[in-house]
């Protein structure tokens, strides 16, 4: 049992069920991010655990005491919406303020509170300002501010970024990560930015078409993907995914990509589970664009390195890196290069694969199989 326990939880709109059975145990100081395209139920899923919602079926607790029934301003909840929700003829000092107001919190207390939260978040010099004044970015802080003022047991926060530009966007995750180290508070936010996802959370909770598809820490979750949607979502660029076929090579399960003009290419995969009963079956080998790199940024621990000259389609320089381009399997393949490659479009180029970090799926379940 954890602090925060998502139990058997499922939710329907009249016959049209939205989130299917689900188990999230949560502990307290956790942050745990749910993550996934629009629609997938993450946000239904918040809006339950805030009371926003019913609960259709299973329950909901926090630090054990049941919450399906208790009203949302009884269950000691913060919540950060998208939007901010700040009352535009208010002050930084009276956004900050209003809910301990509410509670008939002394003033003296309120003062002391506002003065320590705007500290941490470094809006002291906001505070007799309002709403319309400020930027993205401090709005946000405000909201922020608000909720902390609540000293709660969880914080949801619901895609609280997504209307901020990209570099404002980078920074603000900066602050909510420091204020969680800061805090140690128990946090569940929700987003579709997979990146938000991996940088902030200690675990994170993928879902798709209203299922939980794994659950794990972010490293968890990007090496070992439990499923094809899991790999493609996670990652940018994301994981390659590609047709490919179980053979032999050097004693051992391989893989073989087909290349255009009847070429082929045989990898040997390291992990034999799963592989050696299917020579000559149709699978989809997974590898990350790091794992298919230039010869002087491979992995030199790794024991499975393999080289494969292949002729290039496109390259796009990115700054830090450089995006190669192959056709395998029928399908684009990214190699992540690093920034001044030789490489050129039209030419060939050596990869070396690192098939220690390849993974492989069932191209019919889309589960992994390897």
């Amino acid at each position: 049992m954890g602090f925060l326990d998502i139990d058997r939880v499922t939710k329907s709109f009249g016959a049209v069920k939205v989130l299917n059975e689900t188990d999230i145990s949560v502990e307290k100081g956790e942050f745990l991010v749910l993550v996934g395209p629009s629609g997938c139920g993450k946000s239904t899923l918040l809006n339950m655990i805030a009371g926003l919602e019913s609960v259709t079926a299973g329950e909901i607790r926090i630090d054990g005491a049941r919450m399906n029934d208790v009203r949302p301003a009884e269950r000691n909840i913060a919540m950060v919406f998208q939007s901010y929700a700040l009352y535009p003829n208010m002050t930084v000092r009276g956004n900050i303020s209003f809910g301990m107001e509410m509670h008939k919190i002394p003033k003296a207390e309120r003062e002391e509170k506002i003065a320590q939260v705007a500290e941490l978040l470094q809006i002291t010099n906001l505070l007799d300002r309002k709403p319309g004044q400020l930027s993205g970015g401090q709005r946000q802080r405000v909201a922020m501010g608000r909720a902390l003022t609540r000293d709660p047991d969880v914080f949801l926060f619901d895609e609280p970024l997504s209307n901020l530009d990209a570099k404002l966007r980078v920074d603000m995750r900066t602050e909510i990560k420091k204020l969680h180290q800061k805090l140690g508070t128990t946090i569940v936010y929700v987003t579709h930015d997979q990146i938000e996802a991996l940088t902030l959370s200690t675990r994170i909770a993928v879902m798709y078409a209203g299922d939980v598809q794994q659950i794990g820490t972010p490293q968890q979750i990007y090496d070992d993907p439990a499923n094809m949607f899991v790999a493609g979502f996670m990652g940018s660029p994301a994981m390659n995914l590609l047709p490919a076929t179980v053979a032999r090579a050097e004693g051992g399960p391989a893989v073989r990509l087909d290349l255009a003009g009847g070429e082929a290419v045989t990898l040997p995969f390291p992990r034999a589970t799963g592989l050696d009963a299917r020579e000559g079956e149709a699978i989809v080998l997974g590898i990350r664009p790091e794992a298919m790199t230039d010869p002087e940024g491979a992995d030199r621990d790794s024991g499975a390195l393999h080289r494969v000259d292949l002729p290039v389609d496109v390259v796009e320089p990115a700054g830090s890196d450089t995006y190669v381009t192959v056709s395998l399997g029928g399908k684009d393949a990214i190699g992540r290069f690093r920034a001044h490659t030789a490489a050129e479009s039209g030419a060939r180029a050596p990869f070396v694969f690192d098939m220690e970090k390849a993974v492989a799926f069932d191209p019919d379940t889309e589960r992994r199989i390897a």
